[in-house]
């Protein structure tokens, strides 16, 4: 397995399956530039590019590729952003869907906001069920969490993400 030296992904799914760890993991281990896209100003290396993204994917990317050789965008987009990360896959970014027990998702979710943060969760994942997602993506699915609450151990997700 080789990790191309350019490229973007986009790491999505369900809440609490460790897209965010993963993406810190590519950063340390692979230098690929991290983009918590929910997490604007500190999650961005280049914070500047926040009105790029909020107006163009395309010049986004674009602009992206100008600072970095190595992208990982981390953002679970709500369903009725789906035109969004099609012009994202236009622009050659691969959409990497994290799934896992919706059950340990959940506590783990909980586990970081409380018990107030779950109807965020809850609403999320019906959008995402009723959208029938990952079906319809275009994208490489990569069970991340399991029905006994262990995580897919990093260097195996990278395997999936980067066969």
């Amino acid at each position: 397995m080789v990790i191309p030296k350019q490229g973007a992904i986009l790491l999505s799914g369900i809440p609490a399956t460790g897209k965010s760890t993963f993406a810190r993991y590519l950063s340390r281990e692979h230098s690929f530039a991290h983009y918590d896209l929910e997490c604007h100003p500190l999650g961005w290396p280049h914070p500047e590019l926040k009105a790029v993204w909020d107006s163009s994917r395309r010049a986004f990317i674009t602009q992206l590729r100008q600072y970095h050789d190595r992208i990982a965008l981390d953002w679970g987009f709500p369903v009725s952003y789906l035109s969004w990360v099609k012009e994202l896959q236009k622009e050659g970014v691969r959409l990497i869907w994290f799934a896992g027990d919706l059950a340990r998702a959940r506590e783990v979710f909980s586990s970081r906001r409380g018990n107030k943060g779950l109807e965020i969760f809850d609403n999320q994942i019906t959008a995402v069920q009723k959208a029938n997602y990952p079906i319809p993506l275009d994208c490489t699915v990569v069970h991340a969490l399991s029905s006994s609450g262990t995580f897919l151990d990093l260097s195996q997700i990278e395997r999936r993400v980067f066969e």
